[in-house]
């Protein structure tokens, strides 16, 4: 609770609301004390000016009494003016200060002090006045409690008094006396009051009205636009980048509003690179990991040809004289056989069983040379070939087979392509022993599929496709292992070590191989080779390289 008393407190708001407030309570009441005060003046000068000139009226009125010396006409129209006005008492008093004439009958006769506000202003420089000036007539006094208004007029020696047979005076006579007016204010200070009260209400109720009319313009041109603009930070704050603050009505906040859109939209575009970039940075692992997983692959795979190759040199080693002996005595016997009628006669079928021993021995001296061939790994013999030859090739050799077989063969190859370099004996062994493993895997008919293209500017590819049985993915990643086979020892024919020479062969001329299968839609291997200049220019890079070292 004491927090939000404390937000509520430190909110812009509240600030601005109590300032105006505060500066609006003072200025309305500097407002009032003015308005009052002036309206006190004006009151006093209305009073004076009224009273001059009821004092005026009284002495026209008792002017002509006067003037015929009738003091009982005198006292008594003095009398009635008072009784007739109960607020407005009368007095007229001689030069000395004695009372002749007086609304009030315990007066008459007595003697004013002339320090009395009545005498003071004409006996103040301790000489009487012989004329009193006009603004000097008049004086507020408090007369039985009540504010009361005194207007003195003097009662000068005119040519008619000192003419007059009834009284004559002197000309040298100035002054003949004072009438004293005196007017009680209190039904006015009534009206003051009210007045003042009623200016304090109005005052209040224009205070109150403006306050509410200040509040409800702050909320409106203020806290509105604040609130809207804090809820969108919040919502930016949060990660809702999409949020946007809309204001038109107030220039200042319109400008703050196209200002925070413009930043709003650079952060989500922002945050759409970073997304982006994150994305793109994910997917890149992904394919360096991939990579990376292929290059161990390749690496222990060429580790097992490496140990392969090194078993099947001291293999070919070992068996290749004993079986040269064994074609050669076998050769030599079935020529022997050949010259001697009885010696035909009495062994019966013995030639061809010499002529089944040399094939079975060619077969296997053909096997070691690949193994031999295997085991040196050297790439020597690369040249830039024709892949369209030996492509062609090697359908020629299988022409017969794929013709007793009932598979359909197809060449989609591109003509003028840029040769690779290779050894063209060692890709024609491995595109034929991918077309056998294609025919293979069609015992019961099919199409065969052979495709080249170039895939960029510095490679050339090659295709083998069939549509047979297809590869199961658990086959897929061990059919480069040596030695690995799906076959029975009965089916165990064809070139060399299968897939595993040709993955070596591939390796050994700077190729690349890749397997796309699946389960009975059928396979497809796609070899891929630096064209010649791009392998010339990377041993090239590599020579130099060594040398450098």
């Amino acid at each position: 609770m004491r927090r939000r008393l404390g937000r509520w407190y430190n909110s812009l708001t509240f600030r601005l609301t109590g300032t105006l407030v505060l500066a609006l309570v003072a200025v309305f009441a500097a407002t009032a004390s003015v308005q009052l005060a002036l309206q006190q003046r004006y009151a006093r000068q209305s009073a004076q000016i009224n009273g001059e000139v009821i004092s005026e009226g009284i002495f026209g009125a008792l002017h002509a009494s006067m003037l015929t010396n009738d003091r009982q006409q005198l006292r008594d129209s003095v009398r009635q003016i008072s009784a007739r006005a109960p607020d407005l008492r009368v007095r007229i008093f001689n030069k000395q200060g004695r009372i002749v004439f007086s609304s009030q009958p315990g007066e008459e006769g007595t003697r004013l002090d002339l320090e009395a506000e009545a005498c003071y202003r004409c006996h103040a420089s301790g000489r009487p006045l012989t004329r009193l000036p006009s603004g000097d007539r008049t004086r507020l006094f408090r007369l039985d409690g009540h504010a009361a208004l005194g207007i003195i007029r003097p009662i000068d020696n005119e040519p008619a008094c000192s003419t007059a047979a009834c009284h004559a005076h002197p000309a040298q006579k100035k002054l003949l006396g004072v009438l004293d007016t005196t007017l009680l204010l209190a039904p006015a200070e009534r009206a003051r009051a009210e007045t003042t009260l009623l200016v304090l209400v109005a005052s209040l109720l224009a205070l109150a009205l403006t306050i509410v009319l200040v509040v409800w313009v702050v909320r409106g041109t203020v806290q509105r636009p604040v609130r809207a603009l804090t809820r969108t930070l919040d919502a930016l704050g949060a990660g809702e980048l999409s949020a946007r603050y809309e204001e038109q009505g107030i220039a200042e906040f319109s400008h703050l509003s196209d200002a925070l859109n413009r930043t709003a939209v650079q952060l989500e575009r922002a945050n759409a690179e970073l997304v982006g970039w994150a994305q793109t940075l994910e997917r890149r692992v992904d394919e360096k990991t991939a990579e990376v997983a292929r290059a161990q692959q390749r690496v222990v795979r060429a580790e097992r040809l490496a140990s392969l190759g090194k078993l099947a040199a001291v293999v070919a080693h070992e068996i290749n004289n004993p079986l040269a002996s064994v074609l050669t005595y076998s050769k030599l016997l079935r020529r022997r056989l050949a010259g001697s009628a009885e010696a035909q006669r009495v062994l019966g079928d013995a030639p061809e069983i010499l002529d089944a021993i040399a094939s079975e021995s060619k077969r296997c001296g053909d096997i070691v040379a690949g193994l031999m061939s295997f085991a040196r790994g050297s790439g020597s013999g690369r040249q830039p070939t024709d892949v369209n030859q030996a492509a062609q090739r090697a359908l020629f050799l299988l022409k017969n087979r794929t013709t007793l077989a009932g598979i359909t063969v197809e060449a989609e190859l591109a003509p003028a392509l840029p040769q690779p370099l290779v050894n063209a004996d060692q890709l024609q062994q491995a595109v034929l022993a991918l077309c056998v493993n294609a025919l293979e895997a069609m015992p019961q008919g099919g199409t065969l599929a052979l495709r080249t293209w170039q895939p960029s500017a510095d490679k050339i590819a090659l295709a083998v496709r069939d549509t047979g049985c297809g590869i199961p993915p658990a086959v897929q990643q061990r059919m480069f292992e040596p030695f690995f086979s799906t076959k029975s020892e009965e089916e165990g024919h064809g070139l060399g070590l299968g897939l595993t020479v040709v993955d070596g062969l591939v390796q050994e001329n700077g190729g690349t191989i890749d397997v796309q299968s699946a389960v009975g839609q059928g396979t497809t291997f796609v070899l891929v080779f630096p064209i010649a200049a791009a392998a010339t220019a990377a041993v090239a890079a590599v020579g130099e390289e060594a040398v450098g070292g």
